[in-house]
């Protein structure tokens, strides 16, 4: 009798164990209540009622977690299972994402998708060879250059204190290299270094410049295709195991799903927002043709030290003949 009480309560208790639903803590630094927030709270939404409550996503927005590396080491001490990550972060776990990162590289959504589908597989793959899983990839809108003075021509950055990623010294060599003052900040100090002129401008997307208030203290745009800028949802693969197979591929059709609306609002977001810049007073500076043949002049001049710092051959052939298509 008391083997088989010791047997119930053992079956008991696994079988509480494993009706145990699977908590995801997301980390992102889109502000609450943005678009791009409620996107990633419809993913929760439905993964949980897909899953019969057997997997829940909590989100931690705004940065709360930190900037994309320190949440890059939360993930991997378990204390996050999951990211909404741009570039920069995913920069840290594959090299493959550098693709996106060539200076001028790309003058249409056409050819951002063109490299999203030729990339899409080696990123995946880069990502899960460092221990994450890639759910969806997207490009959220254009980069350009904002500052505190008129950007025109490349020389004007050379008296600029331009915002790099704090502990990203190869970028901050890089620019050194072309003759310009990279100052690494952590993401979460950004508007503090812009508010004490520590940084006056930055590489950015309108919507971040935008709902992060830094517009304001850069009122200059330069209206010139700087690079795409490309974002991802991916999950630790220890947690991603644990799922059940048959939820694993209702959850990753979700995300693909929101995946697809997340670049939609991105794209149309960009349009707004620039919009919206303009009605507080930024200033546009649309390059004269003479200016634009200066800015392919330096695109063709620092490109070769980008491919050397940031991307094999390979990858940038990849690209050229997935542009060239």
């Amino acid at each position: 009798m008391k083997t088989f009480k010791s047997f119930l309560l053992l079956l008991i208790f696994t079988s509480f164990v494993f009706s145990r639903p699977i908590i995801i803590k997301l980390a992102t630094v889109a502000p609450e209540g943005t678009e791009y927030y409620n996107l990633l709270f419809e993913m929760g939404q439905r993964w949980q009622q897909e899953t019969n409550g057997q997997v829940q996503l909590r989100i931690y927005p705004n940065g709360v977690v930190g900037g994309e590396r320190d949440t890059i080491r939360k993930m991997r001490v378990g204390q996050i299972q999951a990211s909404a990550m741009s570039s920069i972060g995913l920069a840290e776990l594959t090299d493959q994402i550098q693709a996106f990162t060539l200076p001028m590289g790309f003058k249409t959504y056409d050819e951002v998708d063109k490299v999203k589908d030729v990339m899409f597989n080696d990123i995946s793959e880069g990502l899960s060879q460092s221990g994450f899983k890639l759910l969806f990839l997207v490009d959220i809108g254009w980069v350009y250059w904002f500052s505190s003075k008129e950007i025109s021509v490349p020389q004007d950055l050379k008296d600029a204190k331009i915002y790099t990623t704090a502990g990203d010294y190869v970028t901050v060599e890089l620019f050194r290299k072309f003759g310009f003052n990279a100052v690494p900040v952590s993401e979460t100090d950004i508007l503090t270094s812009l508010q004490t002129g520590m940084i006056n401008s930055m590489q950015t997307v309108p919507i971040l410049s935008l709902s992060s208030g830094w517009s304001a203290l850069m009122p200059n745009m330069l209206d010139l295709k700087w690079g795409a800028f490309v974002g991802a949802v991916i999950v630790d693969e220890r947690v991603w195991r644990k799922i059940k197979p048959e939820y694993q591929k209702i959850m990753m059709d979700i995300a693909q799903d929101i995946g697809k609306k997340y670049q939609q609002t991105g794209r149309e977001t960009e349009k707004k927002a620039i919009e919206a810049m303009k009605s507080y007073g930024m200033n546009i500076i649309t390059p004269t043709d003479e200016e634009i043949k200066i800015w392919d002049e330096f695109k063709d001049e620092i490109t070769p030290d980008v491919i050397d710092t940031f991307l094999s051959v390979d990858i940038y052939n990849k690209v050229v003949d997935a542009i060239n298509e």
